[in-house]
């Protein structure tokens, strides 16, 4: 595995944000990132995943969200999570590094990791679910996140990211609506409301604190999507906040049972009904298994935990 390489990462058993996923997307990827080395040497193999995640910079004695982190792999393997490597063209692969390259691992200059990203994700994968039941709803859902995406996208002065928005930004591939149907065509579902009373305030003071100094059209984005969800859609919008939350204190003391294993890729349906299908959408809308559809339907392959550890 080389420097620049694409890297998918399976769920943690039991996390309820990949879980939640999970059935919304139609794979066990939860996560995604580029091979990278911590030393520059590209000529040697990857020993690191450098990815958009909800920690700390370590040892820095600054609280923050999370930004760009270079992670061992071992780290993701402790949690009972296995890698997958998408071998990538010599000229993606410096593509990636090179975008990487704005990034270090110090307060002010790793980005910062978005919350509010991964609820609207989850939103316009849930669009494709309410499709067939509710296609106003459905349409309405996805049209609002995909202004939220357009509006928080990453830039100079806001350089913020969830990890598949960062991959596709890295490598520069367009991505269209069409590509957001997962294998199933119609998602697993999510099932009822979890009866919980405190999420509306969290997700307030998760604006709060993500969102400082945010411009008009951001905020008006942002709460025009939340609206649609609490008041047409309020079982998604309870169990994503739901799953975000809880996942965060997911350690990996807590994990119980083996990695998750992917199951063959199928090509989704081609959904000639679906309104804008070659329209192209925000990376903020991309998830791990849309990359692995575009580039690694046929060269997927696990790392080997032994073989990566020296």
């Amino acid at each position: 595995m080389r420097p620049g390489d694409l890297l998918l990462v399976t769920r943690i058993p039991g996390e309820p944000l990949g879980e939640l996923m999970t059935k919304l997307d139609g794979t066990v990827f939860s996560h995604s990132g580029i091979a990278v080395r911590t030393d520059d040497r590209e000529d040697l193999p990857a020993t690191h995943l450098a990815s958009a995640l909800a920690k700390d910079i370590p040892d820095d004695g600054e609280i923050d969200i999370g930004g760009v982190r270079w992670d061992a792999f071992p780290t993701f393997w402790r949690h009972h999570r296995d890698l997958y490597c998408i071998p990538m063209s010599d000229p993606m692969r410096g593509r990636a590094l090179g975008y990487l390259a704005r990034f270090r691992e110090q307060a002010g200059e790793e980005g910062a990791f978005s919350f509010t990203k991964l609820v609207t994700v989850a939103a316009a994968l849930r669009s494709v679910e309410l499709r067939a039941r509710d296609p106003e709803l459905a349409e309405s859902i996805f049209t609002a996140a995909a202004r939220v995406a357009t509006a928080l996208a990453p830039s100079a002065r806001r350089p913020s990211y969830y990890c598949a928005e960062l991959v596709a930004n890295a490598y520069g591939r367009t991505f269209t609506r069409g590509e957001m149907i997962p294998p199933q065509g119609t998602g697993h579902g999510i099932g009822d409301a979890i009866d919980e009373s405190w999420w509306f305030a969290w997700l307030l003071r998760l604006f709060d604190d993500e969102i400082d100094g945010i411009r008009v059209d951001e905020w008006r984005a942002a709460t025009e999507l939340m609206g649609i969800l609490a008041a047409r859609d309020q079982d998604f919008l309870v169990q994503a906040v739901t799953a975000v939350t809880r996942s965060v204190g997911v350690l990996g003391d807590d994990v119980v049972g083996g990695p998750s294993v992917p199951e063959p890729l199928v090509v989704p349906p081609v959904a000639p009904d679906l309104p804008g299908r070659d329209d192209p959408i925000p990376h903020g809308l991309v998830t791990p298994r849309m990359l692995w559809a575009a580039f690694g339907q046929g060269t997927l392959r696990k790392v080997a935990p032994v073989a990566q550890r020296t």
